[in-house]
């Protein structure tokens, strides 16, 4: 009698092949779970980003609609009593240094803002003292520009 006729063998084969399926069976679980978590948690973190992308602009938003009134106050006010008006704008471009941005975007948003916000108060201190300043900043276009560039660049730094 050979090996393969004796009924120990054949049950010791089919026992081998049913352990070998339920194995497999459980990895292809593990890899599917894997993978619906990992596409939850991905999900999850990009609504997060969302949200604090929408907060950050928001708050760069009202910082710049803040620094245009008090521009505009500047503009509006008598010569003789824009001096202490030009000495307090300074102070709302350091309010936005101090500002914690929650998204990288958001940090290059208040950069860029922050720069024009200095380079319009360098701009305003020429005029006073009767120079030729140069070309106002245009605030609300370099926020918009910068925010815009740096979503459509979102992702681009990652190499799989």
């Amino acid at each position: 009698m050979s090996r393969q006729d004796d009924p120990g063998t054949a049950q010791q084969a089919t026992s081998g092949k049913r352990t070998a399926l339920l194995i497999l069976g459980i990895a292809l679980l593990a890899s599917v779970t894997t993978v619906i978590l990992a596409l939850h948690t991905s999900h999850r973190t990009i609504a997060a980003d969302a949200a604090a992308e929408a907060a950050d602009e928001a708050d760069l938003r009202a910082s710049l609609s803040e620094w245009q009134a008090q521009v505009s106050a500047y503009a509006q006010a008598p010569e003789a009593s824009r001096a202490p008006i030009l000495l307090a704008l300074p102070s709302r471009g350091e309010a936005l240094s101090n500002w914690k941005a929650r998204t990288p975007c958001g940090q290059d948003g208040a950069d860029h803002l922050r720069a024009a916000m200095d380079a319009r108060v360098r701009l305003l201190e020429h005029r006073q003292a009767g120079q030729a300043g140069g070309q106002e900043p245009d605030e609300a276009g370099i926020l918009a520009t910068t925010l815009r560039e740096c979503k459509a660049a979102k992702g681009r730094d990652v190499n799989i």
